[in-house]
């Protein structure tokens, strides 16, 4: 049976409705990895006078005040990304070749997106900027570590590859933890925060470019089925 207790129920009643199929699964998140995230949070967070303090790969300990040079407490943060996501959910970019390659790669697995999203209303906006951006793949929001939502998600699959893309290293630790059977890989969008990004010892691949990302997951997916 698979680890489940980190998922959240509303994570698993949409996990629930999405077919389950013996078949190689690609699980996606969504900021910094097929949408744009930090350059969007700058300039939003620049128009309240904040800006990170560093290139660190964290958000919460990371904001702080322009005017003082302070750091904002970590409520403060949340209500900063929560704010973010509230005014511009509906108008992020897509990261460079991320809907080519996602195509690419949906001709040799199933795709689910899977999302960490405050406002249960802010998936519909979700939703249809991916579409448009032509990334009409199932979507997940979830709250908290994604380990729980991706072993429900692949508890089907066995036999079968299962990928999990995401920019955050407690994510993928979490998804190491429950399901280690999958093959990880840590994508930062932003070159900066990429840069400053530790290499983690349990994924597969650290990768800022969506081409090298579909050589490697193609490259795999070719290779299991011969």
């Amino acid at each position: 049976m698979p680890n489940i207790e980190s998922s959240n129920t509303s994570a698993l009643q949409q996990i629930s409705l999405i077919e389950k199929r013996a078949h190689p699964l690609l699980i996606c998140d969504v900021d910094e990895v097929l949408l744009q995230f930090i350059p969007h949070l700058e300039r939003f967070m620049a128009q309240r006078g904040i800006a990170f303090k560093e290139t660190a790969y964290r958000l919460k300990a990371n904001m702080i005040d322009i005017r003082t040079g302070e750091y904002l407490s970590e409520q403060a943060c949340m209500t900063v990304i929560h704010d973010f996501f509230e005014s511009e959910v509906s108008k992020q970019e897509a990261v460079p070749h991320a809907s080519d390659q996602l195509e690419r790669l949906s001709k040799y697995s199933d795709i689910v997106i899977l999302t960490n999203l405050p406002g249960a209303h802010n998936k519909t906006a979700r939703q249809a900027l991916l579409k448009s951006l032509g990334m009409d793949y199932p979507l997940i929001t979830n709250e908290g570590p994604k380990g729980g939502a991706v072993a429900a998600l692949c508890a089907e699959r066995a036999h079968h590859p299962v990928f999990f893309i995401d920019d955050s290293p407690s994510n993928l630790l979490s998804v190491s933890k429950n399901t280690p059977q999958v093959q990880l890989v840590h994508f930062i969008a932003d070159p900066r925060f990429f840069a400053t990004a530790g290499d983690l010892p349990y994924v597969a691949l650290k990768s800022n470019c969506w081409k090298e990302t579909g050589d490697f997951i193609e490259n795999l997916l070719v290779a299991a089925v011969k």
